[in-house]
């Protein structure tokens, strides 16, 4: 029994050593970093939601009342928040869309294919709204 528990060690240990030289040691690489607004109420509560698209499907002008942080999990966006320009966001992308400040866009950027996202509202009570929609511009 002994030296097959020897064994089961050392093809532990060998096993072991092939994942490490396969994968580096933990990282962690920064993909966001932004300032909470003083607009956005004292953070209490966090609620996220996985939000999924249709192909072409658009967000609308919008904002809101507290910060959200997310990132893209499948397909891609358009994204373009007031006073900067547009641009592409896409799997594995992270965005910040602060408190107080109108998104222009938010959209499916595919005409055939479905995008989803992973959204995080930062917020003070389960009550609050998460969006206010503003027509159009």
């Amino acid at each position: 029994m002994k030296p097959t528990l020897i064994a089961i060690a050392a093809l532990s240990a060998v096993s072991a050593a092939a994942v490490a030289e396969e994968f580096p040691p933990l990282q962690r690489v920064p993909v966001l970093e932004e300032a909470i607004p003083s607009t956005n109420p004292a953070i209490k509560l966090v609620r996220g939601a996985r939000i999924r698209f249709a192909p072409r499907q658009t967000t609308g002008l919008h904002r809101h009342p507290i910060s959200v942080a997310g990132v893209v999990t499948a397909g891609s966006f358009i994204f373009k928040r007031e006073g900067e320009p547009e641009k592409i966001i896409k799997a594995g992308d992270s965005f910040f869309e602060p408190a107080g400040v109108t998104t222009e866009r938010f959209d499916n950027a595919s005409s055939t294919e479905p995008a989803e996202l992973v959204a995080f509202f930062l917020t003070d009570s389960k009550d609050r709204a998460l969006i206010e929609m503003l027509g159009t511009k």
